[in-house]
Parts: C-alpha cells; sequence; structure tokens
C-alpha cells in the first residue's frame, strides 16, 4: 500500500505529525507497536480501581500558538499553568528551531506561519541569560532536599547542579484532570478526525531505502508499506541502529548514532493507598551516597533519589472514593543488572528498599502496587534504554547539539525526544518534523 507519510510510533509527536499532515490533505498511515495509542501519554488501571499514567506524571505542555495548526486550542486548558519566564524563554528557543525547519520554504509559505507561529519580540535566541537564571533558579531547589521539599517538577540529581541538564528540568505541566493520559486521548482524536489512518500492534522492522531516500517501512509481519517520507519517533539510536541495514547508511550516521549517550534509568513505582497521604505536594528524597557507584555497576540501587507524587491530591479522578494514588519516581536505576535481568523478586525488593525510606511519611496502607523499570519502558515504547528523555541532556546533547528533523536519510525526518525540538513541548518535535516535510515539499513544488 502507498501513502505519502509513513509514521513511526503514535505517541504525542507521532499524533501530532499525523493530524497537521492529515489537515493539510496528505494520506497519513500511524504505525503503533502497541495496542494503543499515546505513547507516554496513557492513563491506565494498575491496581482495580485505581489509575495512573505508567511512564510520567509530568510532560512539557504545548505551546499555545501552535495548537490551532491542530484543532486543539482547548487542549492548554487541561494543563496547570506554567510559569511566564519558562514559558517566554521556551517560546524564545521553540521559534529558532520552528524558523530552521520551515527554512527551505518559499517566503509566501513563511510569512502565512510567522504570524501564527510567532511572536516578533518572543524569537532572539536567548543565549547565556537564560542558563544563567535557569541553573540559579534550580540550584535553589535542589540545595533545599529535605522531606518537606515540593518540587515542581521531576527529581533533579544533585550532580547535576550548575550543568546545562537543568534547563530542561523545570519545564513540565501536569494535566489538570485524567492524568497524561488526557492529553494523549484529545491528540489521537485530533489525527482521526483529520484522516490520518491508525495502526495499532504494527511494530516497525525496516526503514524502506530507494535510490532517492526513504521510500517507506517493512512491518515485522512482512507487510510492506510505501510511502514518500517517513517521521520516526523512536530516538535517534534506535532509529538509525535498529530500522536499517547498517551497510546502507551514509557515512557518519552510525558513528554518530552510536555515540549518542542515553541518560540515566529511572523507574516508577505506583502505590494504591486506602487513604491519601498526609502531604498534598511532590516530596523529593536526595539519593544516597553510594546510589552512583550502584549505578554505574549494574546492582540495585539501596537508596536512589525519589520524587514522591501524591497525583490524586490534584486529580481524585484517579482513585477511589477514600483512597489515594501515590507515584515514586527513582533515578540512577540501571536498565540492566551486573548479574542478568529484573527478576519479580529484585522488583519486590526495590519497593521494599523505596518504602523502607518512606517510612517518615507514614503512609496509609497499601492496597496493591505496580514496578514500572526502564525494561518495560524499551518494550513498551521503543525507547532505548527506556530513557523518556531520548538522550543524555548533557551540554553537548541539547538544545542545537541535538538533530533537528531532517536526516542524512533523504526523505526520512526524526521527531520524538532526541530531537532538537523534544524537550520544548508536547508534540512538538512531531509537528517540526511535519512543518519541515510541508517545507521541503513547498520548496521543490515552488508554491
Amino acid at each position: 500500500m502507498r501513502y505519502d507519510v509513513a509514521i513511526i510510533g503514535a505517541g504525542a509527536d507521532g499524533l501530532a505529525a499525523a493530524a497537521l499532515l492529515a489537515r493539510a490533505g496528505r494520506r497519513v498511515v500511524l504505525l503503533e507497536r502497541a495496542p494503543q495509542a499515546g505513547g507516554r501519554c496513557v492513563t491506565s488501571e494498575f491496581v482495580p480501581g485505581f489509575l495512573v499514567s505508567p511512564y510520567a506524571d509530568t510532560v512539557p505542555s504545548p505551546p499555545a500558538p501552535l495548537l490551532p495548526l491542530l484543532g486543539l486550542t482547548h487542549l492548554l486548558e487541561d494543563f496547570a499553568p506554567v510559569g511566564a519566564d519558562i514559558m517566554r524563554r521556551r517560546g524564545r528557543a521553540l521559534a529558532r528551531v520552528l524558523e530552521a525547519a520551515l527554512a527551505p520554504a518559499p517566503q509566501s509559505l513563511w510569512q502565512r506561519l510567522k504570524a501564527t507561529l510567532f511572536v516578533q519580540d518572543e524569537r532572539p535566541w536567548p543565549g547565556a541569560d537564560w542558563a544563567d537564571q535557569s541553573i540559579a533558579a534550580l540550584r535553589a531547589h535542589a540545595g533545599q532536599n529535605d522531606w518537606r521539599t515540593a518540587l515542581a517538577g521531576r527529581a533533579i540529581d544533585p550532580e547535576l547542579n550548575g550543568s546545562a541538564m537543568a534547563l530542561f528540568a523545570a519545564p513540565q505541566s501536569r494535566v489538570r484532570r485524567g492524568g497524561v493520559g488526557a492529553a494523549g486521548a484529545a491528540l489521537q482524536a485530533a489525527a482521526l478526525k483529520a484522516g490520518a489512518e491508525l495502526r495499532l500492534e504494527a511494530e516497525v522492522a525496516e526503514i524502506l531505502l530507494l535510490r532517492s531516500g526513504a521510500g517507506g517501512v517493512l512491518l515485522a509481519d512482512g507487510t510492506r508499506l510505501e510511502a514518500e517520507a517517513v517521521i520516526s519517533t523512536l530516538d535517534f539510536k534506535r532509529t538509525f541502529l535498529a530500522l536499517f541495514r547498517w551497510s546502507d547508511l551514509p557515512p557518519g550516521v552510525l558513528r554518530a548514532a552510536g555515540a549518542w549517550r542515553m541518560s540515566q534509568g529511572r523507574a516508577r513505582l505506583l502505590l494504591a493507598l486506602a487513604a491519601p497521604p498526609g502531604f498534598s505536594k511532590p516530596i523529593f528524597v536526595s539519593a544516597g551516597e553510594e546510589a552512583l557507584s550502584q549505578f554505574r555497576h549494574g546492582v540495585p540501587p539501596s537508596a536512589p533519589a525519589m520524587l514522591v507524587d501524591p497525583v490524586s491530591a490534584r486529580d481524585p479522578s484517579l482513585a477511589p472514593d477514600g483512597g489515594a494514588v501515590v507515584t515514586l519516581t527513582l533515578s540512577g536505576i540501571p536498565p540492566r543488572l551486573f548479574d542478568g535481568d529484573w527478576t519479580q523478586e529484585k522488583r519486590e525488593t526495590l519497593l521494599a528498599r523505596a518504602l523502607e525510606r518512606l517510612a517518615p511519611l507514614k503512609l496509609p496502607r497499601l492496597v496493591g502496587a505496580a514496578t514500572v523499570l526502564p525494561a518495560d519502558v524499551e518494550q513498551a515504547l521503543g525507547l532505548s534504554g527506556g530513557d523518556l528523555d531520548g538522550g543524555e541532556l548533557a551540554p553537548d546533547q541539547m538544545l542545537s547539539f541535538r538533530p533537528g528533523a531532517r536526516t542524512a536519510v533523504p526523505g526520512l525526518y526524526l521527531a520524538g525526544p532526541s530531537s532538537a525540538a523534544g524537550p520544548l513541548g508536547l508534540g512538538v518535535a512531531g509537528l517540526t518534523a511535519a512543518l519541515a516535510l510541508m517545507a521541503d515539499l513547498s520548496a521543490r513544488s515552488g508554491r
């Protein structure tokens, strides 16, 4: 079967790209290996009556100026507000990313989109002032790591104080109701309404290469789908090292993909409680002295850094009357252990150690629990090492050092968390890839 665009992955980025391209009249197929769309933006029942988003409690909120392109101007209402300074600085970075994606487009297309996408005084690149102010603010937070500290974002490794990683630790937002699955459902509805075709349990085994570049995909069941262009929402490493025959790749691509570093693994412990806990805001628990060494040696951590988030305190729809849901996001979790896989016994030990460290909080009776490890995330979402960030957010792997939407393979566009647009907002990487593709098509036709 032949399409204009084949999109690998029906997470937020894939759904956003599909909605934009389908609204522009392109024939789009979305290919998702899981039995449901949404990627990290899903909410599911982990204990009867208790719901949670298994992979993340927060996502970068979608930029308001881009939502009209999807017909989703109401989506931002579902997110808790983010600080004005964060929004302003993220908007500047986003403006530069989108400007690069649209660069080949004829001036007429650029002029039509500019009025919708940008506010003129938000376009300059922020430079050093952004880094200085963001790091100073996060140092202030990380310097108060005690049982009463409530952070606005995920757990921040104290060793990252002062590094560029901290730039993207804060601009996160929590969906007001229904977990992050509510945002995923809205994006899926937009893609389907626009006319995109969604295929679930359709795993892509290979990106097909023609003389002119990417020409479609081969599914694991042997189905061949031809397409004028391919958008991959998988991470940079997995896109090139798992979906191509290495001998077919341009020089340098293999080396760059192999050198791409993934971040320390994170685990999620999902707790169903018989009653609400005695706190209503997230609490950060700092790591023990041996945590980093244990991670490097592939040893189950005895005292990892944790962000304890009473998610049902702000979203009662996640728990039955009288109950509560609390998530523990653990940092520095080895994706694979030195002595083999994470067995059920090792999972239970990790949970027991975490609960022991939470003893001062006097949590109510535990009704049930679930453990989501990096290997589970990798299996479910196809992300290398289970890394939701798509790669370590270090100085040489962030902002403009991340891959752009266009790749060295003609006709292949990179969306997803590894791209430069990945950390800048929900679905932004998908929209950027779609806009780059549309700009290239417009440039070819001269319109």
